[in-house]
């Protein structure tokens, strides 16, 4: 389903009844980053998981996407479906969406999975919009896994590596330039980070994100959780650990 906006077409989906879930994706994903949760998620809860602009299904808007766009546009997707208080689940630039979605609407819970507070490292960002430009996202993707800056649990995993080369290759070579633009454009979060009142953080113990940790646990009051032995993609890696921390809302 899509809902058509000004400038901008969201793609997006429903499934299951009860209290609404938002799930918001990583960098280079879509829907299918959760594939093998939504199901799941879904005997208890409403789900709602969307495409961000720039990525799927949705729409290819010009110019970088800020943080306040993807934040307009699950706002404005929210309000369409006529959902009130959601637990909003993030990851990675899904974490800064979340953040500021709390910090300007209600919600139940807010769950930060690989979770940033700010803008990340510019310089390693902008590789990766050079590379993507010369060589595609399908480019992008391998030349990641030869850096060695994928978790070995993606690329020593035939079915999740093919999973994860497929979400890169879903996500157009504009749609991610634009969103690295906005990124690293994003605010800096940790002094509002004590107005969101109930956060639930999640981490692999190998992911490089997890030093994060120090400013969200001083902030604000957070149930923290840190999954052994897994990096970043713990909807690919650790789907089923992710899910019984989930299960837990």
């Amino acid at each position: 389903m899509k809902l058509t906006m000004a400038n901008v077409s969201i793609n997006y989906e429903v499934k299951g009844e009860g209290d609404p879930i938002v799930l918001i994706h990583h960098l280079a994903g879509s829907i299918e980053s959760w594939e093998k949760l939504i199901v799941p998620l879904s005997s208890k809860h409403r789900v709602i998981a969307y495409d961000l602009r720039g990525h799927g299904n949705s729409s290819v808007p010009a110019s970088p996407y800020l943080i306040s766009d993807h934040t307009s546009d699950l706002i404005s997707l929210l309000e369409y479906l006529s959902v009130k208080d959601p637990v909003i689940i993030g990851h990675s630039i899904g974490s800064l969406i979340a953040i500021d979605f709390s910090l300007k609407r209600s919600v139940k819970k807010v769950v930060l999975i690989g979770a940033l507070y700010k803008a990340p490292d510019k310089f390693s960002y902008m590789r990766y919009v050079d590379v993507a430009v010369r060589f595609g996202m399908e480019g992008l993707a391998y030349h990641r896994r030869i850096r060695g800056e994928l978790p070995s649990k993606i690329t020593d995993d035939f079915e999740n590596w093919n999973r994860f080369v497929r979400l890169y290759r879903k996500t157009s070579v504009k749609g991610y330039v634009n969103s690295v633009y906005g990124l690293l454009a994003a605010p800096n979060y940790e002094e509002e980070l004590s107005k969101i009142e109930e956060v639930v953080l999640i981490y692999g113990s190998n992911d490089g994100l997890r030093l994060n940790k120090d400013v969200f646990t001083r902030s604000t009051k957070v149930k923290y959780h840190e999954i052994q032995g897994a990096g970043h993609f713990l909807n690919l890696e650790e789907s089923e650990k992710l899910l019984e921390l989930l299960n837990q809302l």
